[in-house]
């Protein structure tokens, strides 16, 4: 019997091997055509429908431009950097998201062919310098500091009513696939404002 469990187990090893990486998210953009529920029916550049699931409880927002003063302990934030070393990153933007939205916490490789990170997390502190703001991002397994000089483009999510999406009202958002296998946004941002 432990011959067999053997053989199964290494027959098996070369199929786990092939296990995929997740899905990238895939951004998309439109006019509000319709909402039903969790169903929001958009329409593209040129003039197509097509429908994109939500997640429940999803988001809607507007970004509005702040400076870095505006990035509090608590807040939820995402920013580009590039990396000074293995725990630390110069941000080139950083993006503070509305209550509810966590598209995802962790630090990575914006992409194979780019070096700069992309971090999620939680600001733990914000520490002014004399070279900008120092933050301290907290997530699942890990941290990293960033360092968000003056000037670097800082924006905030404002979080607004499902009310807003009117018809011909313009948004973006981006879809991931959830662990059951169906790609959803978890969020609609207001765009051209």
């Amino acid at each position: 019997m432990a011959k067999l469990s053997l053989c199964i187990a290494v027959a098996m090893m070369p199929v786990m091997g092939l296990a995929q990486a997740p899905t990238p998210p895939r951004g998309f953009s439109g006019t509000v055509v319709a909402i039903a529920g969790d169903v929001v029916t958009l329409k593209d550049q040129v003039g197509k429908s097509f429908a994109v699931r939500m997640t429940p409880g999803w988001t809607v927002s507007v970004n509005r431009n702040v400076n870095a003063d505006a990035i509090k302990a608590g807040s939820f934030v995402a920013s580009q950097n590039v990396p000074l070393d293995a725990g630390t990153g110069k941000s080139t933007e950083v993006r503070i998201l509305e209550p509810g939205y966590r598209p995802e916490e962790g630090s990575h490789a914006v992409s194979a062919t780019n070096a700069n990170m992309m971090t999620h997390g939680t600001v733990q502190s914000v520490n002014r310098t004399a070279d900008g703001v120092q933050l301290e991002i907290t997530y699942p397994g890990g941290s990293r500091r960033l360092l968000v000089a003056d000037g670097i483009p800082v924006t905030y999510s404002e979080p607004l009513d499902h009310a807003v999406l009117q018809s011909g009202v313009a948004v973006e958002g981006v879809t991931r696939v959830g662990v059951d296998g169906v790609e959803r946004a978890s969020r609609l941002q207001l765009s051209g404002r």
